[in-house]
């Protein structure tokens, strides 16, 4: 803690030869009787151990630096050499705040760490180049009361030299003019604030004498009614006042000029074109020092937008009330606010009997969690489209609904309640069982009609046992159609998942046995069938001669669909299977696939037998409905 002794020259050089090395009682400062806070330590020897050491082995520079600034009234801190250790007086402590006494004799960075980047510059033009530094309302950031802060200052930065001429350290003359400058910044902000308003005040601001000829109009309200600012002035306003509102507005303004009695209104203007805008105008009296009023002063706003908007409400309104279907309004608090004809149709409850009340009397005890969790979304600006659920008619008995909830936002952009439209899908409801009692039905008949021809073929093309292994491949492949049925039948016989259907496809065989990746992909109802067979027909080959016929052997199946174009890349690949043969003819399986997807999905296929493994790619363009 001693390297500042250390590095400076301590000698004859800087104090007076023979001053030589005494104790504190034999050095009489100046300063010493002050009675000041920072005097009083460094006179009772608590600094005798800093970095800076005994007083009576400072240089003569400092011991006169320190003589200058420790009586001073003015805000003065120095920093001695190169570690630019801090010494400052009483007056200047407050501006560091809760790092006096801290800072004291400690190098700065250590306590100015948050602004070292900024003061340090300042302080090395002064230390290493001789300058001087001022600079006045200088913007600082600083941290002394434990939260950040950007201060003012005017600083003058001076050298200390010894009697070399070397520079040992910066004196520093502050004055803090954070209040000052805070004050002049918010004083400069309101005169630009008002007048901003003023001129580019969004409403229409003037004055007029009397007689009601105006002597003042800003540019707002020049652009209301198409003027020029100057056009305006010298005109009366009962010029510009439609004729259908002129005698109320008159009356009034005669009653603001003998009672002093200030007036709302709302008036259409004749713009300069001849054209009507409709404005909101508030005027008042305008007062000399003993209260008589000498002119009047008006603010006017155009509401022409917002008569527009009245008027669209209305008819939107009309369009509520004559719904065909159920709209209700809640607030925030889940109280009904709006109940149009149509509610009371599918509800049962009279407006009367809605309006206040909450529209948890609509919810079953079960589904009460459904209304906070919509007020959630409505609360973050979501809209909810076609949500089916169950709500109750006066009575209680339920009824299957369609829900469509929007958020209901005041002037501000703030959700203040939600807009419901609710449909009955009893109807609906009762045609889709009905639909899944055809389709049961339906496939409850292809099964049957597969296990008929199953029994068929096992009678005709094996009552002798000759043929048992092709009835047996006839067979598992009417059994994978058979399974593609009940995968058309889970999806309403429209479309069918690809990787479902390969799972599926794949459920005789051990699940370790393949690598299976792919996005989803809803096949066409006349893809499923065909890929079903193509799939078993190669896992059939496979599990025979390929990859599924030894322990170690693997199929990869993967495919890419691009959502664009519709088309569909699907492949197989099989490993570690026994070396593969080319074919010296086509099967019935290859022929199967070939002429399937050419059929059924304009496909194309291609099979190529590598000594490694089969390979088949097959793309597609799937239809979007088929």
């Amino acid at each position: 803690m001693r390297s500042i002794r250390n590095d400076l020259p301590f000698c004859g050089r800087c104090i007076c030869s023979n001053v030589g090395r005494v104790g504190v009682s034999d050095v009489r400062l100046a300063w010493q009787g002050v009675d000041r806070g920072i005097a009083r330590m460094i006179e009772s020897g608590a600094w005798d151990d800093s970095i800076l050491g005994p007083q009576s082995e400072w240089p003569a520079c400092l011991r006169s630096a320190v003589d200058i600034m420790l009586p001073s009234h003015a805000q003065i801190v120095m920093f001695w050499g190169e570690q630019y250790v801090a010494l400052y007086n009483d007056a200047y402590a407050p501006s560091i705040g809760m790092r006096h006494p801290r800072a004291f004799g400690r190098p700065a960075q250590e306590n100015w760490s948050e602004l070292w980047h900024d003061l340090e510059p300042l302080l090395s033009r002064v230390l290493h180049k001789g300058e001087t530094v001022s600079a006045k309302d200088r913007p600082f950031y600083i941290e002394r009361h434990g939260h950040p802060e950007n201060v003012y200052f005017d600083i003058s930065y001076s050298p200390i030299r010894d009697e070399g001429g070397k520079v040992r350290g910066v004196f520093c003359i502050v004055s803090e003019t954070t209040d000052r400058v805070r004050s002049q910044l918010a004083l400069k902000d309101s005169e630009e604030r008002l007048r901003a308003l003023f001129s580019q005040s969004a409403a229409g601001i003037g004055q007029t004498d009397l007689s009601g000829r105006m002597v003042f109009v800003n540019r707002r309200f020049a652009e209301m009614l198409g003027y020029e600012g100057e056009e305006l002035v010298g005109i009366r306003f009962q010029d510009i006042t439609h004729p259908d509102d002129l005698p109320e507005a008159e009356r009034r303004f005669e009653q603001l000029v003998s009672e002093g009695a200030s007036f709302d209104m709302e008036k259409r203007c004749v713009r300069k074109d001849g054209n009507l805008v409709w404005t909101a105008i508030s005027v008042s009296a305008l007062r000399d020092q003993h209260g008589a009023v000498r002119q009047v002063g008006f603010i006017a706003i155009d509401i022409s937008a917002s008569k527009t908007a009245q008027e669209s409400e209305r008819q939107l309104a009309s369009i509520v009330a004559s719904s065909n279907d159920a709209i209700l309004s809640i607030d925030m608090d889940m109280n009904i606010i709006n109940w149009n004809a149509a509610a009371e149709k599918l509800y049962g409850y009279s407006r009367e009997e809605a309006i206040g009340r909450s529209v948890l009397m609509l919810v079953p005890e079960d589904r009460r969690n459904e209304e906070s969790e919509i007020l959630s979304k409505i609360s973050a600006g979501e809209t909810i489209h076609r949500y089916e659920t169950q709500r109750l008619r006066k009575g209680g008995r339920p009824v299957d609904v369609q829900l469509s909830v929007s958020p209901i936002y005041d002037s501000s952009g703030r959700a203040i309640g939600a807009s419901k439209m609710s449909q009955d899908i009893t109807a609906r409801r009762e045609a889709e069982r009905l639909q899944r009692v055809l389709i049961g039905e339906l496939n409850h008949r292809v099964k049957n009609v597969f296990a008929t021809v199953i029994a068929i073929s096992r009678q005709t093309l094996d009552r002798d046992g000759d043929g048992r292994d092709s009835v047996a491949s006839f067979n598992a492949r009417l059994r994978s159609m058979a399974h593609a049925h009940d995968l058309l039948t889970h999806n309403d016989w429209q479309r069918a998942d690809l990787a479902d259907l390969v799972k599926q496809v794949l459920n005789p065989y051990p699940p370790e046995k393949f690598e299976i990746e792919g996005c989803p992909v809803l096949l066409p109802q006349k893809a499923v069938v065909s890929f079903s067979l193509a799939i078993h027909e190669l896992a059939t080959n496979a599990s025979k001669y390929g990859a599924l016929s030894v322990p170690q052997g693997r199929v990869s199946i993967s495919w890419t669909y691009s959502e664009a174009s519709g088309r569909l890349q699907f492949k197989w690949a099989e490993r570690d299977g026994p070396a593969v043969e080319h074919p010296t003819r086509k099967g019935f399986g290859s022929r199967l696939i070939e002429r399937l997807l050419a059929a059924e999905i304009n496909g194309q296929s291609s099979i190529s037998y590598d000594p490694k493994g089969v390979v088949c790619e097959i793309e597609a363009v799937l239809a979007q409905d088929v």
